[in-house]
């Protein structure tokens, strides 16, 4: 009794010889066994496993500036030269804050004011002319002084916020504004011939 069914067909075997290393295969030759797959590992593992990830920095208290934490470096702690400096700065802006609105307020009657006071000390003014002159000095000086303190006032708040010395800014604009005031009024008052003429006649105070 034969089988009729069909036999699956048998892979003929190539008979070519294989290419050794480092020859060209012939053309249509097939390697019959087939390539072992490798797994590329993973950078950082030796074993191919993906690194674990690594926690970033946490903001806990070990955090400056966190809540609980120790506070910054320089952050509340004030030396005896900077607090001196922030203690002078603010007194030198207050002298300056009551020297413009006392030249404000005096601007309207600067120069009575003033005669008044050389009256008071003893010096003649019966025979000054230069009233007008003298009171528009004062409004000069009232607005120069505004103009400057508004400047000084900006100026040491940047340079506090900066942490830089700053007392000397205050400073130098009162002095600057002294001098102002002072070549205003003496230009003024020596400009007007008959009251330095009274001055040199020995109508001054008496010492």
């Amino acid at each position: 009794m034969t089988d009729d069914r069909q036999q699956p067909p048998v892979a003929q075997r190539d008979e070519r010889p294989r290419p050794r290393y480092g020859e060209y295969a012939p053309e249509g030759w097939v390697n019959p066994v087939a390539p072992v797959e490798t797994q590329t590992p993973t950078p950082g593992r030796s074993d191919g496993t993906a690194p674990t990830p690594q926690a970033g920095p946490r903001d806990d208290a070990t955090t400056p500036g966190a809540w609980g934490a120790p506070p910054r470096p320089g952050a509340g702690d004030l030396s005896g030269a900077r607090r001196f400096d922030r203690v002078a700065t603010f007194v030198l802006l207050g002298i300056g804050l009551y020297s413009v609105i006392s030249n404000v307020v005096m601007a309207s009657t600067f120069s009575s004011t003033l005669l008044s006071a050389l009256s008071g000390a003893g010096y003649s003014t019966d025979a000054f002319t230069g009233q007008e002159a003298l009171q528009r000095s004062g409004v000069i000086i009232a607005v120069l002084t505004v103009a400057v303190f508004a400047i000084t006032l900006m100026w040491s708040i940047r340079r506090l916020a900066a942490r830089k010395v700053t007392f000397w800014v205050p400073l130098s604009a009162g002095v600057l504004m002294s001098i102002v005031q002072m070549v205003l009024v003496l230009g003024v008052l020596f400009g007007d011939a008959a009251f330095v003429q009274s001055i040199l006649d020995g109508s001054g105070p008496s010492l």
